[in-house]
């Protein structure tokens, strides 16, 4: 899972997204340890973040271009 997870990140961070400052847009992953099930989390820990998802859908893009169906994201659908 952590292995998918950092290809989405790695994915994520070579579209070369940059924070005002200039710096790159920081995307990480995130796992925490659950009795039920193993879970990662790919995220952009940076005020910026949200505005690059919804402008550019950088996490959306990265998760379908390595295989994943991301749903729940689009406007009207419970996303």
């Amino acid at each position: 899972m952590r292995a998918a997870a950092q290809r989405v990140a790695d994915t994520a961070s070579a579209q070369g997204h940059r924070v005002t400052g200039g710096a790159a847009l920081p995307v990480e992953v995130i796992t925490e340890p659950a009795t039920d099930r193993v879970s990662a989390t790919v995220a952009i820990p940076h005020p910026a973040g949200v505005g690059m998802e919804a402008r550019h859908g950088l996490l959306k893009r990265a998760a379908e271009a390595n295989g994943f169906e991301v749903t729940g994201l689009e406007p009207g659908d419970g996303g």
